[in-house]
């Protein structure tokens, strides 16, 4: 635990704070995000220590219970809304991000940000494109704290690793194509948790979590996106997200051609 960056341990601490609140409501809760791929990954080779400073909880709204109503719960326990929807601070000032998917958001308006989840807050979830696999490719396990003062463990579902390369590859190349404008959303640490899971997960499990996604229209239209984009912008140590995930390790020379190497093989076990 002591090799745990700070940042990771209070971004935890806050995640189970949410998870405390939101315990009614934990069979309609999928932890997603660097959480997430950390999970999956451990600490792998790299030079980088696992480090986040966030919490990201999909909600899958199917079934998803109108009491407790969400906002009075994370209210009630310290959490304020930020000015982003789904964006709730800690008192600590580490934020947990609430999301749901296009299709479960409950409106058509495509310059909506908020998902319709009445009679929840209108600010409790935010639309995010990229997490629809997670919703059919997770597995429950006990979430605990990184640090040996606080017991508390949740059981939850946390999205399996092709969802979360989806959603990563996804998050990326949107902002790939915002760059030019907003250069500061372009983040490399999201390029860089891409490769913990090229790099950590068997190619064949990769391949099976991509072949599961196939099953449901969402999930297929956007893991299908996020091949491509690997195909276009990874498949070589010059493409931009294998650059990205260099930079983000410091400029190590073997990470972008890993990367592309490892996307290379994962193309053609899907081929």
């Amino acid at each position: 635990m002591d090799a745990v960056a700070p940042e990771y341990v209070a971004a935890r601490r806050v995640l189970l704070d949410a998870l405390e609140a939101l315990t009614d409501h934990l069979p309609s809760l999928i932890l997603v995000g660097a959480q997430a791929v950390y999970h999956h990954t451990g600490e792998t080779d790299l030079n980088v220590p696992l480090m986040t400073t966030d919490a990201d909880l999909a909600i899958d709204t199917q079934g998803l219970a109108d009491v407790p109503e969400i906002g009075a719960v994370l209210r009630g326990a310290g959490f304020v809304p930020g000015p982003n929807p789904g964006h709730w601070v800690a008192a600590s000032d580490v934020a947990v991000d609430l999301m749901v998917v296009p299709h479960r958001a409950r409106t058509d308006k495509a310059s909506a940000r908020a998902a319709r989840l009445a009679p929840h807050d209108r600010l409790t979830a935010r639309i995010a494109r990229g997490l629809e696999p997670a919703l059919i490719d997770r597995e429950h396990f006990a979430i605990a704290a990184l640090e040996s003062t606080d017991t508390r463990t949740f059981d939850l579902a946390i999205a399996g690793p092709a969802a979360l390369l989806v959603a990563k590859v996804i998050k990326i190349s949107e902002r790939l194509g915002q760059s030019d404008r907003q250069p500061d959303r372009l983040k490399e640490k999201d390029a860089l948790d891409a490769f913990r899971l090229l790099q950590a997960v068997a190619t064949a499990d990769l391949v099976h979590g991509l072949t599961k996604h196939r099953g449901e229209l969402n999930a297929a239209a956007v893991a299908d996106e996020a091949v491509q984009n690997l195909r276009l912008h990874a498949t070589t140590p010059r493409g931009r997200i294998a650059l990205l995930a260099a930079s983000a390790a410091g400029g190590d020379a073997t990470v972008a051609p890993a990367f592309a190497a490892l996307c290379n093989d994962l193309l053609a076990a899907l081929r």
